[in-house]
């Protein structure tokens, strides 16, 4: 069957001003309308608000809009993008028609929202959905700034990576998840070496420049599981789930050499030499967070104490 793009002028608005929803489209089969005579399923504003006012978190909303659409418009999945805050969720699976709709509230977008499903979309059934949309893109919103607001509590705004407060519950997931799995966490602890001497040497800003070095170069080298944290001070934290020690001990050295090989050009010319201390543990789900990083933290000390420009476990590497 052609499948063809059925372009709507709908432009809805709450209260006379506030655009919800622009420019929905439908993909799909052709377009086909209720039986002569047919009622469709009147949607039920009300109850499906008092649903999605219960949590501000992104996926279990978009959860619950499915599953409060679902006697109105039955669908196989539902996906929701916002690009701008690097987010994608999506519930069910992927089906051959697609109802898509960019969202808006007091011409802010909000990013696309999708439905899917195997048979092609009735009038009414559009008709449903667009007025259910009316009642999702204020929670919607909502949810969106909360999000916005808990990254921003939880980034570096120097470095864009995580903080020291997204490391506390993120340490506490890992060794959460590594309790049910029976596999390894191992934590890396790095310092940057003679940092204070750059700044006094070279300024602040170079100091940043060098934080800014030492973060690109640990994104460009973990895994997409790992997590990167920077600690505080010169202080990382990278932090490696379900990874055995000998994995560690091949990304530490991994990173440690790349950071070590390439001088930072501050100004033309004029280079500053990098290298980090670092210091591992392995654990696993019976050990408590707070235990895990002081056993990493203190190997960092020993490789500072020791000379600097090295890696030291906590425990001695198996093997």
């Amino acid at each position: 069957m052609m499948r063809h793009i059925i372009r709507s002028p709908l432009q809805q608005a709450h209260k006379g001003d506030n655009t919800l929803m622009a420019g929905p489209r439908l993909l799909q089969g052709g377009k086909q309308d209720l039986p002569q005579g047919a009622a469709a399923i009147p949607p039920n504003p009300a109850a499906i608000l008092q649903r999605l006012q219960t949590t501000l978190e992104l996926e279990p909303l978009i959860q619950i809009f499915s599953e409060s659409l679902h006697p109105l418009v039955p669908h196989d999945g539902i996906a929701f993008d916002c690009p701008e805050q690097g987010i994608h969720i999506s519930h069910g699976r992927i089906s051959r028609h697609v109802c898509s709709y960019n969202l808006m509230v007091e011409q802010t977008p909000l990013g696309e929202l999708r439905i899917l499903r195997g048979r092609k979309f009735r009038t009414a059934e559009l008709n449903a959905l667009e007025e259910a949309l009316t009642v999702l893109v204020y929670p919607l919103r909502n949810a969106l700034l909360y999000h916005q607001a808990v990254q921003s509590a939880q980034t570096d705004p120097l470095t864009g990576l995580l903080n020291r407060a997204a490391l506390d519950r993120m340490l506490e997931r890992e060794l959460a998840v590594s309790r049910r799995s029976g596999g390894h966490l191992c934590l890396l602890v790095l310092d940057v070496d003679h940092f204070k001497a750059v700044n006094d040497r070279f300024g602040h800003q170079a100091g940043d420049q060098v934080l800014l070095a030492v973060a690109d170069r640990l994104h460009a080298l973990t895994r997409r599981s790992d997590m990167v944290f920077r600690y505080g001070g010169e202080e990382f934290v990278l932090l490696m789930g379900d990874t055995d020690p000998e994995a560690a001990d091949q990304g530490a050295r991994r990173i440690h050499e790349a950071i070590r090989e390439r001088p930072l050009e501050i100004t033309p010319g004029q280079c500053i030499d990098i290298t980090v201390s670092i210091g591992i543990a392995c654990g696993g789900g019976s050990e408590e967070p707070g235990s895990l990083f002081r056993r990493a933290d203190r190997a960092m000390y020993r490789a500072k104490d020791s000379g600097r420009n090295r890696i030291v476990w906590a425990d001695p590497l198996p093997g």
